[in-house]
């Protein structure tokens, strides 16, 4: 019976994908080629191949100084049926100037980029091939947040993208597992269908085919290939699709990489883990009490490194904490690869992924006060600050982390200064410049909690507000879900506080605590993250460079199998969670909370 309906399902999916794709493109502006001549503010990044007349060049900066934009991607009119697409598909949207956090693959052909950017990019004088240029537009969006945007260039010739280019453009703008995935699963559904319902089927297959003309209908951009396209689709399409993964087989750029740092971290490991851990402790850091007991045995989740932890409960305060704990050459060790190197792509897209948390943190400061200056201490990449500056204009944002993602924050303009160092050692430096200072995920992280908050008691001016928020260890999530509850997040977080600790420690540094979220700061993601995190431990990704052995490709199909077989319970899990959110966030028990203080 299911079966039965599946045709018609799919029918229906390809219309409401192809008004999607539809709306990706429809708002594109169209340069208006009539132009004197090039005013020469702008430089010009053109791709191998690209013709770019001076009749274009001139019109696309007239646009861009009449938009006040710093980076505009040109997109050609003639731009090819699956190229086009896959631009639709890789983030382009009307949004996408105003979203500070958007990302979006470029059209991989030409680039008019303000002289500023292309300092801050140090962009060389050589024409960089359409893959290279392509990726440009992710990295100079983060550069000009609020000023890029694209635009169709009707004189712009098409450059053709070899099957060896196309793979490694999808690899670095959204992965090629994620790009090949949805086409996979719309194959295999056509196939069902015509099995199934051989009548409805066929159908299916010729709106299949029609798809095209649905989404570049009064489009902007004109593929000089449609016809062709539609009339051959069922052919072309996997064919295309098979050469670009053939030739991704060919191409294994990643392995000479991966190689090295297997090595590396082999030697490492060749050494075990257990030189990583001081000696247990025997009383609770928060209040000293002796009741410990263990409270949750793990092992690391998210990057699945060798090692097992243990996050012990005191009786008596109801403290959570790592111990053992690590020493500094364990924390090395596993914070290695999660936010830069190896995991610096995942990073930046989970952090990229909540603007919606980051505007509820900076607002919670509305009705107390309107900050000059702010230091968000933990700062990363400067996410937090880059939204931050929506809700607060004139606010100056200054980031502070241990990582070199902070002196990039600070190149991309998203922190006013970026401070790199512990927090506690630069007090001095910091002493009553700000009067806003937040920690969001931070605490937990860190080796002596109080020491930080003595630092921020001594950072802020008089009558100044410390905004933190750090995971819930009473959250009824954390004690189901045990290890795969993902804000014990071992071995990154060794110390887990409750509510009514965090503030007593407050108050005995002269803070009053002005104002609590803690429902509301739910981020309704516990069953999502914990099958999400069950997959990854069962899959275990054979490319991670800290595996035992090399990956082989029978590892890697049954890695993506995995996860692809996962991707149903990923969207139950995804739906409960938010229906869950709606009670959670009205009551006192989410999976995090917030507390604002102001320092007497």
């Amino acid at each position: 019976m299911m079966l039965g309906w599946l045709p018609v399902v799919t029918m229906i999916a390809l219309v409401l994908n192809g008004f999607r794709l539809r709306g990706q493109l429809a708002w594109l502006p169209v340069l208006d080629d009539e132009q004197d001549g090039p005013h020469g503010r702008f430089r010009f990044v053109a791709a191998q191949g690209a013709e770019l007349p001076e009749r274009t060049r001139a019109a696309a900066e007239d646009w861009a100084q009449r938009q006040g934009l710093s980076v505009l991607d040109l997109v050609p009119r003639r731009l090819g049926v699956a190229r086009a697409l896959d631009l639709a598909r890789a983030g382009l949207g009307k949004d996408f100037l105003a979203t500070r956090l958007a990302s979006a693959g470029g059209a991989g052909h030409a680039l008019l980029v303000d002289a500023d950017v292309a300092e801050r990019e140090q962009l060389g004088e050589a024409a960089p091939d359409t893959v290279t240029t392509a990726g440009l537009t992710t990295r100079l969006k983060r550069l000009a947040c609020t000023a890029t945007d694209f635009a169709v260039a009707p004189g712009l010739g098409v450059i053709q993208e070899t099957p060896a280019q196309r793979a490694e453009r999808l690899r670095a703008e959204r992965g090629l597992f994620r790009a090949v995935l949805p086409p996979l699963v719309c194959y295999a559904a056509l196939v069902t269908c015509v099995v199934a319902q051989p009548i409805l089927g066929l159908g299916a297959l010729a709106l299949f085919c029609l798809q095209p003309y649905l989404v570049f209908a009064g489009s902007p951009v004109r593929p000089a290939d449609l016809h062709r396209h539609a009339a051959l689709r069922l052919l072309r399409d996997p064919a295309n699709w098979a050469r670009t993964l053939a030739a991704l087989w060919r191409t294994r750029v990643r392995g000479d990489r991966v190689a090295e740092l297997r090595a590396a971290y082999a030697a490492e490991l060749a050494q075990g883990t257990e030189r990583f851990f001081e000696p247990r402790r025997a009383d609770c850091p928060w209040c000293g009490g002796t009741a410990l007991k263990p409270h949750v045995r793990c092992v690391d989740l998210v990057l699945n490194k060798p090692g097992r932890f243990t996050l012990e409960r005191c009786a008596d305060c109801g403290h959570v904490f790592q111990n053992p704990r690590l020493n500094l050459a364990g924390l090395d060790f596993y914070y290695r690869d999660c936010y830069d190197g190896e995991g610096a792509r995942t990073a930046e897209t989970a952090f990229s992924a909540g603007p919606a948390v980051y505007r509820r943190r900076a607002e919670m400061l509305v009705p107390f006060t309107t900050p000059r200056t702010w230091l968000d201490v933990g700062g990363g990449h400067g996410h937090f600050a880059n939204l931050a500056r929506e809700v607060w204009p004139e606010t100056a944002f200054d980031g502070l982390d241990l990582g070199a993602g902070i002196e990039e924050a600070a190149r991309r303009g998203w922190v006013d200064r970026g401070y790199r160092g512990q927090f506690p050692e630069l007090v001095a430096e910091l002493a009553g410049r700000y009067d806003v200072i937040s920690m969001f995920h931070y605490l937990e992280h860190t080796r002596e909690p109080f020491e930080e908050l003595d630092a921020a008691a001594k950072v802020l001016s008089a009558g100044g507000f410390l905004l933190i928020e750090v995971p819930n260890p009473g959250s009824r999530y954390g004690r189901l879900l045990r290890t795969y509850w993902m804000p014990w997040f071992p071995p990154q977080h060794q110390h887990m506080m409750p509510r009514e600790n965090l503030v007593r420690a407050l108050t005995e540094r002269g803070f009053t605590v002005v104002a609590q979220d803690r429902g509301r700061a739910d981020q309704s993601m516990d069953l999502t993250m914990a099958v999400g995190l069950g997959l990854n431990r069962l899959a275990r990704n054979p490319d991670q460079p800290w595996r035992p052995r090399p990956a082989t490709w029978w590892r890697r199909v049954l890695f993506r199998a995995v996860l692809t077989a996962g991707v149903p319970l990923l969207v139950l899990a995804w739906v409960t969670d938010k229906l869950a959110h709606q009670v959670i966030k009205r009551g006192n028990g989410g999976n995090a909370y917030r507390l604002l203080a102001q320092r007497s």
